[in-house]
Parts: C-alpha cells; structure tokens; sequence
C-alpha cells in the first residue's frame, strides 16, 4: 500500500516569490528572509522524505469558482495540472507549473471518499492559481513529481466548519494509505494566519505583525490542543480576524491527517513584510506515531 511520509503546511503569500528573487541582489525585504528560509528548510525536509507523489490542497481565490457554483471539497483528475492564471503571472511575476497527475491515486481518493462520508467533488478542467504553483515551486522546484490537487472552499460562504476539514484530512490520508500503489506520498496544505484581502485591513501588518488572534492561536498549535483550534475555528471568528483569515481552514486538514500527532516543525513568521505566515511540518516519525 501507499504510506503519507511527509505532511507540510505553508503559506503562499505571492509576495514571497518576488522576494525570493530579489534575495540574490540583497534587495528583498529583511522581513521576508525568514519566511524564505523556512521554505528552504521545509524543501530539504521533503527531500529526505523522498515522495514518490504529491497531493496539493489549497483553493482558487475566486478565479474561476464563484459564489454562484462552489464546491467545498473537490478532487482534480486532469491529465496535468497547470497554472497559475495569466493575471497572476502578470501581477506578480509567478513562475509556470505543469506536472502531470497521478490519476490512479486521484480516482481512488475519490472513490475512497465517498466510503468515508466525504462527497468530494470533481473536475476534470480548471488552473491551479498561486496557491498551487507557489508551493510546489518552493517545496519541489524540479517539478518532477505527479501530483493529484485538491481544492477547498475557503471563501465562499457556508463554508464547512473547522471539524469537516479535519474529518476530510483524516479521509484524504486514509484514501492514500489505502491504495495498493506502493508510492511514497507527502501530502502539502497551504493557508493562511490572520489575513485581510482589500480595503484598510489589507495594511494592518505593517503596523500590527503579529495580532491577538494569530497570539491565541499559535499558543494553541504550539500545545497541540487540536479541540481548542477547532473551537476557535468558526466562519465568524476567523472572519471577525480579517476577511482571508478562514483560510486558516485549510491548515485543519493537516491536523486531520496527523490524527494528533504534534507536529515536528513548526514556525510562525510575524513581520511587515507580508502577513503572518505559519509553517508546520509532520516527518514520517511522527507520522507513524499518529497512524498507531
């Protein structure tokens, strides 16, 4: 059977990239540099993990699903995954990706899904936005892995609460766990800490780097109290800390799929060079822990 071996969780923030290629020329932002290095960190993790695939959750920010016709929970089987959208290659200077899609696992997770309870959707057509490219191209810039994406809604109102995502991590592993592939899989989720998108909220990190909610809630990550996250992570009190905060959600599935295991990495970056950025990572050690 197919076994999880590395769990990561990152941000995707797309001023980072540009940061990244202004660190050679000693111009990125001093603020960005940690979060550069624990990209860089998390890398060399999942390349001693040595996966023989990878599956990718984040979400589409809008850019082709809308309020009108959102799934919560939905599983890319395309022939390959490509991205990001012209406009975010324009606007940000983000690098292409186009990997092919290990379909076998992407149809058996699906399948698998549906036998746990978890009615994911599917498509067969759609461009993975920056929350795709930028960590695959952070995490295994080769692009020499099959990958099967997974999107979440974290947008759109209802969105599923923190305990549904949890059940679908839980189910995302046990659908790679139960296929009789033998691959080596990491499994990579991308969110976000507290976060505003437009408006005035958009700025308050330049005064504000670290705000009370991101505090309270890295207290609780850093105990690993998983029922006091989920408490906390409500559609209202993530909106109530910025309009792009419930994209912490996404994070959740990782906890899902770590059965409680504490993660092994874990940092979060405060600066005013972006918003805060949590990086979390689980190794096959505790891997094994969480699946005893």
């Amino acid at each position: 059977m197919a076994q999880l071996v590395s769990l990561i969780g990152v941000p995707h923030d797309p001023t980072l990239p540009i940061a990244a290629r202004l660190r050679p020329d000693g111009k990125a932002p001093p603020g960005a540099i940690p979060a550069l290095d624990c990209f860089e960190e998390l890398r060399r993790e999942l390349e001693k993990a040595r996966p023989d695939a990878l599956v990718i959750v984040g979400s589409d920010h809008l850019n082709q699903w809308f309020f009108n016709n959102m799934a919560p929970f939905t599983i890319g089987k395309p022939e390959r995954l490509k991205g990001p959208f012209p406009s975010e290659i324009r606007s940000w200077g983000l690098e292409s990706c186009d990997l092919p899609v290990h379909g076998g696992l992407a149809r058996h997770m699906l399948k698998h899904g549906y036998e746990e309870g978890i009615d994911f959707a599917f498509s067969d057509e759609f461009i993975a936005d920056h929350s795709f490219t930028i960590p695959v191209n952070f995490l295994r810039p080769e692009q020499d892995l099959p990958v099967v994406p997974a999107f979440v809604n974290l947008l759109a109102p209802p969105v599923p609460p923190g305990r549904r995502f949890v059940d679908v991590g839980r189910a995302m592993r046990s659908g790679i766990e139960s296929f009789a592939g033998g691959e080596r899989v990491a499994l990579i989720v991308t969110g976000h800490m507290s976060n505003s998108v437009g408006g005035p909220g958009m700025l308050n990190n330049m005064t504000e780097p670290e705000t009370d909610w991101d505090r309270a809630m890295w207290a609780r990550i850093e105990a690993n109290d998983v029922d006091a996250i989920l408490q906390h992570s409500t559609w209202d009190r993530l909106y109530a800390a910025g309009n792009g905060t419930p994209g912490f959600l996404a994070y959740l599935l990782a906890f899902g799929a770590a059965s409680r295991a504490p993660p092994t990495y874990r940092r979060l970056i405060a600066t005013t060079a972006q918003p805060a950025c949590a990086f979390l990572a689980w190794d096959e050690a505790a891997l094994d822990g969480g699946r005893a």
